[in-house]
């Protein structure tokens, strides 16, 4: 298992994947801008009924896939750090509230128009400003989360990360799983739209996340559980079940509207914030050594 994950943290291999997802992306982003114009300039064809107009609305299809990316970069992180992991998490819920911006632009007919578009306006502007709540808040995680104590390599502590590692490949499997079960989805609900005009009723912006936020609940819960096996240390365990708590709001925040899934998300981050500061403090006192 440690040569397999070995193989998959290998930066020749990441990179090359990442290269594969940025052609991807670029394919399917001039595939989405050519299917507007087609839709704009022949209205009655079929194909593109349903497709905005907007040539911005196109920027959400490869940011979708690039969010896709950042999760299965999570999952091969998971072994590494459980808090590198969280930080993972944190990364992909902003990115989440900043893709949003893009679905939102769709809704805009005319841009010569804002005024008597106030609604969609203001959508817009509460998920702009929630992307950079959260990206600030990620930021502060980042910092605090640089002063943590790293732990020590002793034989507790490698069958700790033999538990995370596993963990890691379940998540790889459940990972594919839902990315085909969502493709069907997302194929099912186009085709009945198209073939048998049934209502287009799927919600693009959480559709795989929803779920897999879901899972992580567990595998976080796997790992706070399996992190009694190396250390009695409070400072940690405190830690530990904040991460989890953290997940929990989250998945949450997916489920709120525009203005609740912000704030609920923006609480997730400031509760893994202060558990990993609780923490350094319990470190720099040497409160439960």
């Amino acid at each position: 298992m440690d040569a397999f994950f070995q193989m998959l943290n290998q930066p020749s291999l990441r990179h090359r994947l990442e290269r594969y997802v940025v052609f991807l992306a670029f394919v399917l982003f001039f595939g989405h801008l050519g299917l507007i114009f087609i839709g704009n300039q022949f209205p009655g064809f079929e194909l593109t009924r349903g497709i905005s107009g907007n040539y911005l609305s196109a920027l959400y299809t490869p940011f979708s896939l690039i969010l896709v990316l950042e999760v299965f970069l999570l999952i091969l992180a998971l072994p590494n750090s459980f808090n590198y992991s969280i930080r993972k998490q944190y990364e992909i819920i902003s990115l989440i509230t900043i893709r949003q911006v893009f679905k939102d632009i769709s809704y805009f007919d005319d841009f010569t128009h804002l005024a008597e578009q106030t609604e969609d306006l203001l959508r817009i502007l509460t998920d702009l400003g929630g992307g950079l709540l959260l990206f600030f808040l990620v930021g502060v995680f980042h910092h605090v989360s640089s002063r943590r104590h790293r732990p020590t390599d002793s034989a507790d502590f490698r069958n700790f990360v033999r538990i995370k590692q596993l963990t890691s490949l379940l998540l790889l499997v459940t990972f594919l799983g839902l990315s085909v079960f969502s493709l069907y989805d997302w194929g099912s609900a186009v085709s009945g739209y198209l073939l048998f005009d049934r209502p287009f009723e799927l919600d693009l912006h959480l559709i795989f996340f929803e779920d897999f936020y879901t899972v992580m609940i567990f595998a976080d819960v796997i790992i706070f559980i399996a992190s009694f096996l190396y250390t009695d240390r409070y400072s940690i365990l405190l830690r530990n079940a904040g991460f989890v708590a953290s997940t929990i709001l989250l998945r949450m925040s997916l489920a709120g509207d525009a203005y609740y899934g912000v704030l609920i998300a923006a609480a997730a981050i400031v509760t893994g914030i202060l558990a990993q500061l609780i923490q350094n403090y319990f470190d720099r006192l040497r409160l439960d050594d």
